[in-house]
């Protein structure tokens, strides 16, 4: 038996060994990518022995190719090059100033040398490894904790942004480590807790200023979920909290403010370059607030669907696979479990901490993931640790569920009034979230013709509400498609005015050579015949004409008829995916509704 104090200290000693470990897959990965570092002869040796010792601690499956012109394009190199600009810390420019910082401090390590900006991003995904740690230990349990800090540790996607010499580490680290520092505060309202939060939320302002948008929720949850004999302490603490952080961040707004006009300009700088993207005019400046509600004010719903997805679906459909070199469908299980631990996390207050900050963390990325870059995996790679948290979290319970009916004898335990209440209201939140995910882009469509501008009903994940029964489900090949495995196959789309509208049916035989026609009626009526052609290169595009007799204000629909069905295992293997027997028409893509003027 281990004396207490070892037993205490077990988990976080694991924990640093575990972080020691991420380390060293990040340094591997950063040779391999970028080469050993020359000099000072520390920096060489290390670099020399690490991929050596890497090779016994890591799947065969995480290899790096090298990059044969490191930090071309993209934020790194200005990284390097602000970093080694760097005036003073609180210096006006549109960077904030900590990964600068950090970078600058890497240079003087590595004698000057480029890599230095590698090292900086790795330093801070390592470090995020032990925040992680500290995150799920303080939400479900130590050994939770060091479960979600191996999974940390070893993610190949985490590993590979890691040493690319990017922010977003740094910024995930921070942003874990103000995370704990509010649950050491939740469970212990004084100074101390009160004087890391606020550093080290001021800290992660100071590599993001966006940080913002999930500190202060975040410390207005400390005060509104607390014990209602306890609320007038809590807030005095938080608001200590928060004065410290002020007190971080103001010498960078107040240096910017007097220098460019604008506190936020670290924020405001950044929106020419999703006007850009949109095609929009960016040579103005324009802050991120009237960048958003322009977007709100000019397409509402459009803007609403696409921030929802930003929140909920973008973020964590893209996670969870980077672990298939450990154990098969590891993420899968993970994935499942994160989605089960989302929802159970609402009944303790440290889980409404964490899902708070995951969700309030999001938004500054909510309404741009869609333009351009704006949804690169980096931008919310710091939600990637908050969802491995939720995964253990609902093993976490569902391991404890089950020991306590274990001790019972089998007996399930009776769930309280608000405990029942609260199921019900976590329940109806999922189902309303499924619906708009569902309804969503048909509003949206709606709204785009209205405006008169082109919009395009695409087959993929959210096409439910437009393609009825006669479809197969939407796969990839080349593009996204569906294939229809009726004689009569329909597609549905809301057109808010009746007046002629033209669209472009973007289609193909299923079977090249044996469908030779498309018969296309609209609201049952015929209103073309196309003639098929086949091009390998690509897919055929028909314009058609809705004559505005035939158009019904609200749901209308256009059926496609081809000439014959064959049975899909004569297409085979394109069309290995359907079964072999099952009779299909034509691959459709996508029908454009074209705006006005067009």
């Amino acid at each position: 038996m281990l004396p207490p104090a070892v037993r205490r200290a077990l988990p976080l000693v694991l924990a640093l060994a575990i972080t020691a470990w991420g380390g060293l897959l990040r340094l591997d990965a950063l040779v391999e990518r970028y080469g050993a570092v020359d000099s000072p002869a520390w920096a060489r040796a290390l670099t020399d022995a690490a991929p050596r010792w890497a090779a016994h601690l890591k799947p065969s499956a995480h290899q790096w190719k090298a990059i044969a012109t490191p930090y071309v394009g993209g934020d790194p190199i200005n990284y390097l090059r602000y970093g080694r600009e760097m005036q003073t810390f609180y210096q006006a420019h549109v960077r904030e100033p900590v990964f600068l910082a950090e970078t600058r401090v890497f240079l003087w390590l590595l004698h000057g040398a480029d890599v230095a900006v590698s090292a900086a991003s790795a330093a801070g995904s390592t470090a995020a490894v032990l925040g992680a740690y500290l995150v799920a230990a303080a939400v479900a349990s130590p050994i939770a904790g060091l479960v979600v800090a191996l999974l940390m540790a070893g993610e190949y996607h985490l590993i590979t942004w890691g040493v690319d010499g990017w922010r977003d580490d740094t910024f995930m680290a921070l942003l874990l480590l103000t995370l704990w520092s509010f649950l050491q505060l939740r469970r212990r309202p004084s100074f101390a807790p009160a004087l890391l939060a606020g550093a080290a939320a001021g800290l992660a302002c100071l590599t993001r200023l966006t940080a913002l948008s999930f500190v202060l929720p975040g410390l207005a949850l400390l005060v509104i979920d607390a014990p209602r004999g306890e609320r007038r302490h809590r807030a005095a603490i938080a608001g200590l909290a928060a004065v410290i952080a002020a007190a971080v961040v103001l010498p960078y707004l107040v240096s910017c403010a007097l220098a460019t006009g604008d506190p936020f300009i670290a924020i405001n700088y950044h929106t020419s370059f999703y006007r850009f993207g949109e095609g929009l005019p960016s040579g103005e400046p324009m802050s991120a607030a009237s960048y958003i509600s322009g977007k709100l004010a000019g397409h509402p719903i459009r803007a609403i669907d696409t921030a929802f997805q930003g929140l909920t679906v973008q973020p964590f459909e893209n996670k969870f696979g980077g672990f298939e070199g450990y154990v098969p469908h590891l993420g899968t299980a993970l994935m499942w479990a994160a989605a089960a631990g989302l929802l159970a996390l609402p009944f303790t207050p440290a889980g409404r901490l964490v899902l708070v900050v995951l969700l309030a963390s999001l938004v500054p990325y909510a309404f741009t993931w869609n333009i351009s870059s704006g949804g690169e995996w980096r931008f919310t790679m710091h939600a990637y640790p908050l969802y491995l948290v939720a995964a253990l979290f609902a093993v976490d319970r569902a391991v404890r569920g089950a020991a306590a009916v274990w001790r019972s004898g089998g007996r399930m335990p009776a769930l309280s009034r608000r405990t029942a209440a609260g199921m019900a209201a976590v329940a109806s939140i999922a189902a309303l979230g499924w619906g708009a995910y569902v309804t969503l882009p048909w509003l949206v469509v709606r709204e785009t013709v209205a405006s008169g501008q082109d919009v395009s009903i695409e087959t993929g994940p959210r096409d439910g509400v437009f393609f009825d029964e006669g479809w197969s489900e939407p796969h990839p090949d080349g593009v996204m498609v569906r294939v229809s495995t009726t004689p009569r196959a329909e597609v549905s789309f809301p057109l808010p005015v009746r007046r002629a509208y033209d669209v472009v049916v973007r289609l193909d035989p299923a079977v090249p050579g044996r469908q030779h026609r498309v018969a296309v009626l609209f609201n049952r009526q015929l209103i073309g015949t196309l003639k098929l052609a086949v091009d390998t290169a690509r897919m055929g595009s028909y314009r058609l004409r809705l004559p505005a007799a035939l158009v019904r204000r609200g749901s209308n629909e256009l059926m496609v008829v081809p000439d014959t069905l064959v049975a899909a295992g004569a297409a085979a293997p394109r069309l290995g995916w359907i079964d072999p027997a099952r009779p299909v028409g034509v691959r459709l893509w996508y029908v454009r509704i074209l705006g006005l003027g067009r």
